[in-house]
């Protein structure tokens, strides 16, 4: 693979012509594919509602082209959305995408610029009543280990955390660490909404702990009912 320094000119036009590439990929599934939200639309209400509060959505890293599809249709009706991009290369590719579709971005991810990034979204929430998406296995995994990062941010701004678990009927996983969901044109694509999590205040390092791997589970959960949904 060529390697691509994001923080020099010829590679910020690679990334920059990869967004758009990127972009058209995800306009034609966004058209082709058949979106349902086949449990939990309930739970949408409140996020859809105009000058609704935030939530923190949280999707895992593998689900992140079909959660793609869902959160751009829901930008068209209104709904205001904040990205967190790392400063790597995939990163860069996500910015691009997120200033075409008009999003608020934060630059960062746990692994580098985790505090600062943190505060970048809390800051979204808590002034701009914006609903960040934070994928709680990214930017490098592990694959579905649910991070207490993201309990943490919801629980320093007092909103919940909205659970999501999507599934597509056809579609190539790629070979990256992750195995990426990329959904096949014309297949379906389902999402399954759980109830908002509150993260309670006070909590010490075990009760955290706690909370973290009950969200895992519930995460997790959440996907294999889509999964179902579409095997079915």
């Amino acid at each position: 693979m060529v390697k691509v320094d994001p923080h020099r000119w010829p590679g910020r036009l690679l990334l920059r012509f990869g967004g758009w590439i990127l972009r058209c990929l995800l306009r034609v599934l966004g058209t082709t594919c058949r979106l349902r939200v086949v449990a939990g639309e309930e739970h949408l209400e409140p996020l859809l509602a105009p000058a609704g509060p935030p939530f923190v959505l949280s999707l895992w890293h593998d689900r992140a082209v079909l959660a793609a599809l869902y959160f751009h249709r829901w930008v068209r009706r209104g709904l205001d959305l904040t990205m967190l991009a790392s400063h790597s290369r995939d990163g860069e590719l996500v910015s691009y995408v997120a200033r075409g579709w008009r999003l608020r971005l934060v630059r960062g991810s746990a692994s580098r610029g985790g505090s600062q990034a943190l505060r970048g979204v809390y800051r979204m929430m808590t002034r701009e009543r914006s609903s960040p998406v934070m994928i709680p296995d990214g930017p490098r995994g592990p694959r579905h280990r649910f991070k207490v990062g993201v309990a943490v941010l919801a629980q320093m701004a007092g909103r919940p955390i909205l659970p999501f678990g999507f599934a597509a009927a056809r579609a190539r996983r790629l070979r990256s660490w992750d195995r990426l969901i990329v959904p096949r044109p014309f297949t379906a694509v389902v999402a399954v909404v759980g109830p908002p999590q509150t993260i309670p205040r006070g909590l010490d390092a075990a009760g955290l702990e706690a909370e973290r791997r009950r969200l895992e589970n519930l995460l997790c959960e959440l996907t294999r009912r889509a999964e179902a949904a579409v095997a079915g």
